[in-house]
């Protein structure tokens, strides 16, 4: 074969190469190496503590000190400050969510600034969600727990980010609730969005990722596609102490 027909591989969404993160003195990424191609749903695993929230903050430039690539689209970022990032494409769903007691679910929605033509206007957002168009006027913490998850996700949807990181978002959420998050994740994925998603519940993560990294002690201790992960999954569920 000529090196005309060789085949092209696709230059990923994300590519993270020897990624150290630290806080303060506390070394906690020591090395990450991942990929995350475009147009498919990537899941960090782990137990609490591993370092899977913190390559996502590591990914936005929002943790204070780190070393090494990180690369959106064949950008380098790693040297960028936060909103640079931002405008390259990446939207950050938290953990805590980010909610504010001061704001109504409206002006939540009217908060973020568009990066891409692509950003969903309020109307389409809460078609998506139609949960928050009966709250439209509600304050944001009298939301309950799956309606802050959904407000958080379809406010980072306003920005038009193709690259999408969401921590934790079905934590403490109602099965309904678990269910309906995981719907709307494939809805994003056979629209083009590119997810990068830390989670805990195993089968939910089965549910809607393509490919699976376990996170141990700061590193990648392991790499699965879809059919490696359902022939290893008991032994993963032991290494996560599920």
């Amino acid at each position: 074969m000529t090196d005309a027909a060789a085949v092209r591989v696709p230059q990923p969404m994300l590519a993270i190469r020897d990624l150290h993160a630290w806080y303060g003195e506390s070394h906690v990424l020591h090395g990450i190496d991942l990929e995350v191609p475009t147009g498919q749903v990537v899941t960090l695993l782990g137990r609490n503590g591993a370092g899977k929230s913190t390559t996502l903050k590591s990914i936005m430039g929002i943790v204070p000190r780190r070393r090494g690539s990180i690369c959106l689209q064949g950008t380098e970022t790693i040297g960028l400050r936060p909103y640079h990032i931002a405008r390259h494409g990446v939207a950050f769903c938290p953990e805590d969510r980010g909610i504010y007691a001061t704001l109504d679910v409206k002006e939540h929605l009217e908060l973020p600034t568009r990066v891409d033509d692509r950003g969903l206007s309020t109307a389409e957002a809460l078609d998506l969600f139609p949960n928050l168009r009966e709250r439209l006027h509600s304050p944001g913490t009298k939301l309950s727990g799956g309606e802050q998850q959904m407000l958080a996700i379809a406010r980072i949807l306003r920005t038009g980010a193709p690259l999408l990181l969401l921590d934790e978002p079905t934590e403490g959420l109602a099965p309904s609730i678990v269910e309906q998050i995981g719907d709307i994740i494939q809805q994003l994925k056979a629209q083009g969005y590119t997810i990068l998603l830390v989670e805990q519940n195993l089968r939910f993560a089965m549910d809607v990722a393509d490919q699976f990294y376990l996170i141990d002690h700061g590193q990648v201790a392991a790499h699965y596609d879809r059919d490696g992960i359902e022939r290893d999954v008991d032994a993963l569920l032991a290494r996560l102490g599920v």
